[in-house]
């Protein structure tokens, strides 16, 4: 697959989120690793209505340094929380990442107030996550408090991935769920997996 392919799965997959209710009102940024521009990801643009997303919103931001390809034309830019993006793709083999602003995201977390990592186990669904055979293993999700310091924020997140190396994403109280995987269809995988252990412990404590 090259990146127009897998850029073309990522826009049909964010209209499909947006519609599932991942992403009210212009919320929620994605991206992928870039397969031609080696140091480079593809991180959707800023304000970008996701029902209307397409392969071309998204742009080439180099993952060491945050700089936008030159060949990237004025007045265009990359999602706001494109650190968060980077700092994922610099510690973890991370082939796509998605950030979903899904209601039961907040809500889970919210029943764990104050709590920096909630830990799931006990469900058969967990075995969706790449590297877990058994519902008995455990998956510890870091949960950090929202910013709007993205500097800030992405240190968080590269402390929170260092204590927890094996996790597949994490939340942001109050404001979503990041969540990756090697390629485009596992990150779908593992979203999946999160949303549905989310709306079960919601349920559950209902």
């Amino acid at each position: 697959m090259n990146d127009s392919q897998q850029a073309q799965s990522l826009a049909i997959l964010v209209r499909q989120l947006n519609a599932a209710g991942h992403n009210p009102a212009t919320s929620g940024n994605y991206s992928l690793r870039s397969l031609a521009l080696p140091g480079y990801a593809l991180v959707s643009e800023s304000g970008i209505d996701k029902s209307l997303f397409e392969a071309q919103n998204l742009i080439p931001i180099e993952i060491n340094t945050g700089r936008a390809h030159p060949s990237l034309g004025h007045g265009r830019r990359s999602s706001d929380e494109t650190a968060l993006h980077l700092v994922l793709y610099r510690l973890t083999q991370a082939g796509a990442v998605l950030h979903s602003h899904h209601l039961d995201s907040l809500l889970f977390a919210d029943l764990y107030p104050g709590k920096t990592v909630l830990r799931l186990g006990g469900l058969e669904l967990l075995k969706g996550f790449k590297g877990i055979k058994s519902h008995e293993e455990v998956i510890e999700l870091p949960a950090l408090e929202n910013s709007q310091d993205m500097a800030v924020l992405a240190l968080e997140v590269q402390t929170a991935l260092n204590l927890y190396p094996s996790t597949w994403g994490f939340l942001l109280r109050g404001h979503g769920l990041y969540v990756w995987g090697e390629s485009l269809a596992e990150a779908k995988r593992h979203l999946e997996v999160f949303e549905y252990v989310f709306k079960y412990h919601v349920h559950q404590k209902r």
